[in-house]
């Protein structure tokens, strides 16, 4: 199975690349938008479950149906479908978070959803304990394109500043948290893979 067009992003890529590895649990992403990056990790890996957390019930309905499409049957039967291992839980991520197990903790968390609320989705994955040790937590536009570093004098787009803004705040948040180990690759928009040292 493949999701991927031969033009494919380098941020899917990304996606694919790190969930083929060795983690064994359940592995959320908090914003699902198209589901491109929740395709990336379903190839990535085929063994796992992948929970979105999305807050349009309608792209809940219309991802669920092109994964269903794509998927395909595995040749080993001990493995799953990619539509049988996507679990999308609709509702604003701050309130569907609290309610997830935490009898199974995340090895792996994807967050790409309102800038303004990265921090409170992290803290909410600490205080629910819903990270297993050395949990990675990988998040989309740590670096938003360049405002949360440049001067409101150099904003194309100032509408953008409170994010931009935000985004500052969550990354100086997550280099001064004691359990928390961050780098910013800037790849794209930036993006940062945050360590969980429990």
């Amino acid at each position: 199975m493949s999701f991927y067009p031969q033009n494919v992003s380098h941020v899917s890529l990304f996606y694919h690349n790190i969930t083929n590895s060795s983690f064994t649990f359940l592995k959320p992403k908090v914003g699902m938008f198209t589901g491109y990056g929740a395709a990336a990790m379903l190839e990535g890996a085929p063994s796992t479950t992948v929970v979105s957390l999305e807050i349009d019930p309608y792209l809940k309905t219309w991802v669920s149906e092109c994964v269903a499409q794509a998927s395909e049957a595995s040749t080993n039967p001990e493995l799953k479908t990619a539509s049988e291992r996507l679990e999308i839980i609709t509702g604003p991520a701050l309130d569907t978070m609290p309610n997830l197990p935490s009898d199974q903790p995340f090895d792996l968390v994807f967050v790409d959803a309102n800038k303004s609320e990265y921090r409170r989705y992290i803290e909410l994955l600490l205080e629910h304990k819903l990270l297993a040790p050395g949990a990675q937590i990988v998040v989309d536009n740590t670096l938003y394109c360049g405002i949360p570093y440049t001067e409101p004098t150099m904003d194309a787009q100032p509408a953008r500043r409170e994010f931009g803004n935000a985004i500052r705040e969550f990354n100086l948040w997550v280099k001064e948290h004691p359990n928390l180990r961050q780098v910013i690759l800037p790849m794209r928009d930036g993006v940062s893979i945050v360590v969980h040292d429990a």
